[in-house]
């Protein structure tokens, strides 16, 4: 982590979070049932049960690995700050995110996606102005150049 850059370690600090999360998430409520009934636990703010860790554990376990790479880890955190704000979009409107997903509070898990999105898609954005450009952040992912 000594030479790690700025999107690097605020990838693995937001992943780790998470995961730990997503397993305490599980523990506290490992129910896979689904509907607007559905068993669930709060967990740091966020209604969890099996459904929710899985998708935590998903989402976020790459970003463990894909940290070890500053162009991974810009690239990570824009696809996944989208994509994570996604469910929150549709909590703001319903208490049944993706059919599987409860969230009986669901303006509080909106309001922890869309921050958790926001603040992923912010640091990739810091990381890309340090670097001079998503090209420059993105240069690792280019395939080598064929000669010949």
């Amino acid at each position: 982590m000594r030479n790690w850059s700025f999107a690097q370690i605020g990838l693995f600090v937001i992943a780790l979070l998470h995961v730990i999360q997503a397993i305490i998430g599980f523990i506290a409520e490992p129910s896979f049932a689904i509907g607007p009934d559905a068993p669930t636990a709060r967990v740091l703010g966020m209604d969890y049960n099996g459904w929710h860790a899985v998708g935590g554990l998903a989402l976020f376990a790459p970003g463990l690995i894909l940290a070890f790479s500053k162009p991974w880890s810009v690239l990570y955190l824009l696809l996944a700050g989208v994509f994570g704000a996604i469910p929150g979009i549709w909590a703001l409107f319903s208490k049944q995110v993706g059919i599987v997903l409860a969230f009986p509070n669901n303006i509080t898990d909106a309001i922890l996606h869309l921050v958790t999105g926001a603040i992923m898609i912010g640091i990739a954005l810091i990381q890309i102005r340090r670097d001079g450009g998503l090209r420059n952040s993105l240069a690792g992912l280019r395939a080598p150049s064929r000669t010949g």
